[in-house]
């Protein structure tokens, strides 16, 4: 399994991913193929520009699939990840031409920014297995 480290800082999100991962079909394939029972939404990280490539190469790679059950969502490739050295959870890519290059979100079975007593702006690292 290869490993790759990015540095970022967290930033909000748009506030729409707590309906996403409350969706029933959504929750059941990141329990599935996941393993995670995810808190409403997603920790939401600013990849430094210095770590960009090292993003794109995880965009690039074959992750776990979620596939949509509604056409009105698109798929997302998803990776485990590891939240500074702490937190288990899943990176969510949606598979859109538009998402920004530098976003990252992410998953995990407790509220991040809570558990780690992280605000907007605070650097982070993230752990990603692929």
């Amino acid at each position: 399994m290869k490993r790759i480290t990015l540095h970022g800082n967290v930033t909000s999100g748009i506030q729409q991913s707590a309906l996403f991962t409350e969706i029933p079909w959504v929750k059941k394939q990141f329990v599935e193929k996941l393993g995670i029972s995810p808190y409403p939404g997603t920790f939401n990280i600013t990849v430094v520009a210095a770590d960009i490539g090292k993003l794109k190469q995880v965009k690039e790679a074959t992750g776990i699939e979620i596939v949509p059950e509604d056409k009105n969502f698109c798929a997302a490739s998803s990776f485990h990840v590891v939240v500074n050295n702490r937190i288990k959870g899943a990176a969510i890519i949606p598979l859109v031409p538009e998402y920004p290059p530098a976003q990252m979100e992410i998953i995990a079975p407790e509220r991040i920014k809570d558990v780690l007593a992280l605000q907007d702006g605070d650097p982070v690292t993230v752990e990603v297995y692929f």
